[in-house]
């Protein structure tokens, strides 16, 4: 009889250790179920944050490439990483502003600049020439800038040169790397993808014609979330992938000359 009691005993404690187990795995699953996909969109906001920022430096450089080559874009990264690495953007380096009474008075921007251009002019001029021509260009330069002094655009040495400007407008180029990215990025890396593991972005170019007969250039550049998220919950990348595909958008993440598709 004890024997027999004792088996009881033994086999309820066998069981209660197994509901035991089995509740702590259920409870293991559960906060699987929750944390699973919650683990899964943390990490896949890291990545995506690396690639959109990359994809946004990819897009400053071709929108800079664009504005010096014509409106053109490139297709080719070994064209846009140079152009990072060796090109320049103009800077314009601006001194005053224009006073009420100096535009009552019809002065602009332009016109300013135009009469400095034309003294500069006639005082290479003036160089370049002997005699009473070079007096006479020399003369035309010392009256156009005594003009811009007058109106308060400079100031004058007793000889008639310019001592000073108060009103300047002047292209300064920089180096497309400092404009951009204020030297913090390394362009060899804009071909590759974030936690790609060696990949490459996927680039493109097309033209096409407006209605005035002009050409109209753009560019994308774009790469699918499965170069990205390798490693991540297969299933939760193939959902994600699945859902994309249903709604007929892009896999990935793309960015063009006008926005991401993220935004």
């Amino acid at each position: 009889m004890r024997k027999y009691i004792k088996r009881i005993t033994n086999m309820k404690k066998f069981i209660n250790i197994l509901l035991g187990l089995c509740i702590i795995g259920l409870a293991y699953i559960f906060y699987g179920s929750i944390m699973g996909p919650i683990k899964f969109a943390k990490e896949k906001s890291i990545r995506d944050n690396a690639v959109i920022s990359r994809l946004l430096d990819i897009k400053d450089a071709q929108t800079e490439y664009h504005n010096q080559h014509g409106g053109m874009y490139t297709a080719s990264f070994d064209t846009l990483i140079n152009f990072v690495k060796t090109g320049k953007v103009p800077i314009i380096k601006k001194t005053g502003e224009l006073s009420d009474d100096q535009m009552e008075a019809d002065w602009t921007e332009p016109k300013v600049l135009s009469l400095y251009q034309d003294a500069k002019a006639a005082e290479a001029a003036a160089r370049t020439l002997t005699g009473s021509r070079a007096a006479r260009k020399a003369q035309e330069a010392k009256e156009m800038w005594k003009e811009a002094a007058d109106a308060g655009f400079l100031t004058l040495n007793d000889d008639g040169t310019v001592k000073e400007f108060i009103f300047s407008r002047d292209t300064v180029w920089i180096d497309v790397m400092d404009s951009l990215y204020h030297g913090k990025i390394n362009p060899d890396s804009l071909r590759y993808i974030p936690f790609g593991n060696g990949k490459q972005f996927e680039m493109e170019i097309s033209c096409d014609t407006t209605k005035s007969g002009s050409f109209q250039y753009s560019f994308s550049a774009q790469t699918l979330f499965k170069n990205y998220l390798d490693g991540l919950d297969a299933q939760e990348v193939f959902n994600l992938i699945d859902d994309r595909q249903k709604r007929g958008l892009y896999e990935g993440l793309r960015v063009d000359n006008n926005s991401g598709n993220w935004e």
